[in-house]
């Protein structure tokens, strides 16, 4: 038989037991959540310089357009991947290939000014190329600043002390972003 004493005893354990099961999910809880919140503030800086780089991308169309009319079809592939990459906004696997497309087709038109004397010797392409390659140089710095701090979330996600309340309240792995400049 149990004593009174004991039985206050076996209360007690049970009820820091909980209390301790309690503090540390939402310990863990906060601290994902906040993990997660940097992660989303970081995407958004990146956001901006893509959506920046987009913003831009008519007028180059439109310059080059003057000097290759030849190359219509290239312009037309650069307007579909633009769109593309404007309408997907979250971080994911979708974005990532939209955005790694439309580079490559940037990439491509500004090669194509390389072999074109007079489209090298615009002004406005030349402006253009200048504000990109700006733009790409601060979206390395800002996608380097992503990925430590997915790497980092996804880290912390994955600690064995971490893992069930990451499981139970639905934070979930995120991906790496890459993107060509």
């Amino acid at each position: 038989m149990f004593s009174f004493s004991t039985e206050v005893n076996i209360s007690i354990v049970v009820g820091a037991v909980v209390f301790l099961c309690a503090l540390w999910s939402v310990v863990a809880v906060r601290h994902l959540k906040s993990l997660k919140k940097q992660v989303d503030e970081q995407w958004e800086l990146i956001d901006e310089e893509l959506r920046k780089r987009q913003s831009i991308l008519p007028n180059l169309i439109e310059t080059v357009r003057v000097y290759l009319k030849d190359k219509e079809e290239l312009l037309e592939k650069m307007i579909a991947a633009r769109i593309l990459a404007a309408k997907e906004y979250a971080a994911g696997i979708k974005k990532i290939e939209y955005e790694h497309d439309l580079s490559i087709l940037i990439k491509e038109i500004f090669d194509l000014g390389k072999l074109n004397m007079e489209l090298a010797k615009d002004t406005n392409f030349l402006e253009l190329k200048t504000e990109i390659d700006e733009i790409g140089n601060d979206l390395e710095e800002e996608v380097k600043k992503y990925n430590e701090m997915v790497r980092y979330y996804n880290g912390h996600r994955n600690l064995a002390i971490l893992r069930p309340i990451a499981a139970v309240y639905k934070f979930g792995m995120l991906n790496i972003f890459e993107v060509e400049t």
